[in-house]
């Protein structure tokens, strides 16, 4: 306990120096000093982030370190820690003696795995002190792991009991515990656990593995493959630990397994050289044994896995097919392509139907690294779901990122190099899906990545480089405005204009040169070249294109900021208590006045969502899209002398309601209020007045269209 506050003094004594460090840096911290043996791997599955994540956290922390004039953290070729004397000192994290030199010590989440392990011996009653002797830790630590154990069992319905004539043991379907046990032999070789110590807290020998070592040395031979070895690792355990439950009559239910989809396979067959030496096996517990062989993977095989899974292959040729449709690309290995998704996929469709052992050590890496491409397959794989009566999980669309990636690098397929697009629709899914197949047609070039609402795209993190949409959204990327369908003139202008832009031959240069000669003509300029690049700037930020017509949409549309905000529609009051109060507050000029109804400011307090109805964290801009309560385009503005607290932790003083008739005539004026909201001065200026006038000041200034 001393400690500990000493450690949050000393905390609280940094963070006024002026530099703060959040929480989870310290707790990386003071694990490297209590146990300088973890490495990286350790890191990232104690604290469920990424390696990229974890160099992030060094980073800040070295970052801090170097502020408090202290050494910083290095890291060996091994994969270890190097944390200085003077940075224990400093924090005064109590250190725990060091253990014998060999004896490997390990975290609290790698022995709650151990743990669990323990409690499948079958021939001892278990109770904390076996725990503790075993694992060569306190009581006191043990019920702290148990606390964390839990954790692990949740998703198995599967519950830790204790009774003094049992100790403690694992309650719950055999099935479920089965589940368990696959998942955790898998697991304890992605948390680095010796294998010596898996041994010892299992009670094992040796010469009783490698009885199971020959028996799968004859199972490869009948089904003339070769299992990959990390596999034959774990594979050895689950066979022995499943034919020691058999033994202490612990069978699985009988309706668990289809008996269609293994009952006909060669691993069936197989499963007889396991338990010849046994008798009364059940036919469960073989078709059991089946699917480890199945969901277990291999480094070769000479059986024909299509033989067997005929609509596997079916349904990854439609993935393939997918894949080529929505990016326009031809693969020119296909045959091949298909045989590694085959060899990968067999063991996966078991695994994943039968929701076996899962192999999670890819899923971070490859969402961060390569996300649209992984994006991509995902999208592809709706095929599978039919046969596997589920999505299949992100961990194997990872590998199978990784398989079609190395294809495309080898054809010299380069995604990331390509144009990526998104399709931006308020209109709902089916209008959406018909811009984006309307717009794939016309841009084979492109990767179009989704058909989005306009609430998804606020909340998009995939990488883009254009937009589609049939109205102007505000994004820093080129927008395109054009119609969900497009005859064959617009699709020629529409993709001559793109290219045109994307290729830079669009006239920038001499339009900028046209616009300093007219100002030349009516005024001085102090430094002409710095003039000429910041028009071409501003060229190069109007990304907006149109293929409709000026009369349905246009920006050069009459209405601007100042004629939808009068100094009429202004309000300026000291404070509301809620989102609901300043809506309403708000929009009392519009409802006095008949441009909107009540149930538009119901519309509106309903569907307000400040994730993305804030413009630059500052202006509030609540609306709605029933437009048959809006009389009339306006907008109204409420000024707030105290902040009003949002969820997202952003405080809005100022309060824009928007209704409109159409999608189209409060564009610009929108587009205005998105330039005032960008100027904090102006923005402060608003809040700071008490004028009215002041106010419409400020919105006049900015109802020029550039």
């Amino acid at each position: 306990m001393y400690n500990s506050l000493m450690l949050c003094a000393k905390l609280e004594s940094t963070t006024r120096e002026g530099f703060n460090i959040q929480t989870e840096n310290f707790s990386v911290i003071t694990e490297l000093i209590k146990n300088p043996r973890l490495k990286g791997k350790d890191l990232e599955l104690m604290f469920n982030i990424s390696r990229r994540q974890l160099g992030y956290r060094i980073q800040k922390i070295n970052t801090w370190l170097t502020e408090q004039n202290l050494p910083t953290i290095e890291r060996t070729s091994q994969g270890f820690f190097i944390v200085d004397d003077a940075i224990k000192h400093f924090l005064n994290v109590y250190i725990e003696p060091l253990p014998q030199e060999n004896e490997q010590v390990y975290t609290a989440w790698q022995r709650a795995h151990l743990i669990l392990l323990m409690l499948f011996k079958e021939d001892e009653m278990l109770s904390l002190n076996h725990f503790s002797i075993d694992l060569k830790i306190s009581k006191n630590t043990v019920l702290n792991d148990l606390k964390q154990l839990k954790s692990l069992l949740e998703p198995y319905n599967i519950t830790l009991k204790y009774s003094r004539q049992k100790g403690y043991h694992l309650k719950g379907n055999e099935f479920e515990i089965r589940k368990l046990l696959t998942n955790l032999i898998d697991k304890a070789y992605t948390l680095n656990i010796l294998n010596d110590d898996i041994l010892d807290v299992l009670g094992l020998h040796k010469d009783k593995l490698q009885i199971i070592d020959t028996q799968i040395n004859k199972i490869e031979q009948y089904l003339e493959s070769n299992f990959i070895d990390q596999s034959t690792q774990t594979l050895r355990y689950k066979l022995y630990f499943i034919i020691r439950r058999i033994q202490h009559n612990k069978i699985v239910s009988p309706f668990s397994i289809g008996y269609d989809d293994l009952s006909d396979t060669e691993e069936y067959r197989a499963t007889e050289i396991l338990t010849s030496n046994y008798s009364d096996i059940p036919r469960q517990e073989k078709l059991f044994i089946a699917l480890q062989l199945l969901s277990t993977s291999v480094q070769w095989s000479e059986l024909d896995d299509s033989t067997f899974l005929p609509e596997l292959k079916v349904a990854l040729q439609s993935m393939l097919d997918q894949f080529e449709k929505i990016t326009f690309i031809t693969f020119k290995e296909r045959e091949t392509l298909l045989n590694q998704l085959m060899f990968h996929m067999k063991p996966a469709f078991y695994r994943i139907r039968y929701q076996l052992s899962d192999v999670e050590s890819l899923q971070n890496t490859l969402k961060d690294d390569y996300k649209e491409l992984f994006h991509l397959v995902k999208l592809s794989s709706k095929p599978m779901e039919k046969i596997l009566r589920q999505p299949l999980p992100d961990n194997e669309i990872a590998y199978l990122t990784i398989i079609i990636g190395g294809i495309l690098r080898r054809q010299d397929e380069d995604i990331d190099k390509k144009v990526k697009a998104v399709v931006v629709c308020t209109q709902g899914t089916s209008i959406s899906q018909l811009m984006l197949q309307e717009l794939r047609s016309v841009f084979p070039e492109f990767i179009f990545l989704d058909a989005l609402s306009l609430r998804e795209f606020n909340h998009y993190t995939l990488d883009f480089d254009v937009v589609f949409s049939p109205m102007h959204i505000m994004t820093n990327k080129r927008l395109y405005i054009t119609k969900t369908i497009l005859t064959a003139k617009e699709k020629h202008h529409l993709r001559q204009h793109v290219f045109g832009q994307l290729n830079n031959t669009f006239d920038t240069d001499i339009y900028a040169q046209k616009m300093v000669a007219m100002i030349r003509e009516h005024a001085d300029i102090h430094n002409e070249d710095s003039l000429l690049n910041e028009i071409k700037q501003q060229f190069d930020s109007i990304h907006a294109y149109t293929s409709i017509e000026s009369s349905s949409i246009s920006l050069d549309y009459h209405l601007n900021l100042q004629d939808l905000l009068p100094i009429n529609h202004i309000q300026l009051i000291s404070h509301v208590e809620s989102i609901e109060e300043a809506i309403q507050v708000a929009a009392k000029p519009l409802y006095s006045q008949h441009y909107i109804d009540a149930n538009y400011i119901d519309s509106m307090i309903q569907y307000f969502d400040e994730t993305y109805m804030v413009i630059n964290q500052n202006i509030a801009i609540p609306h709605a899209e029933n437009e048959q309560n809006v009389n009339r385009t306006s907008m109204s503005m409420l000024v707030l002398d105290e902040p009003l607290t949002l969820k997202t932790g952003h405080n809005v003083n100022i309060f824009v309601i928007i209704a409109a008739t159409d999608k189209f005539k409060h564009l610009r004026p929108l587009l205005q209020l998105r330039d005032l909201a960008q100027d904090t001065e102006m923005v402060q200026k608003i809040i700071k007045t008490d004028s009215k006038s002041q106010v419409f000041e400020v919105i006049k200034h900015f109802s020029i269209i550039e």
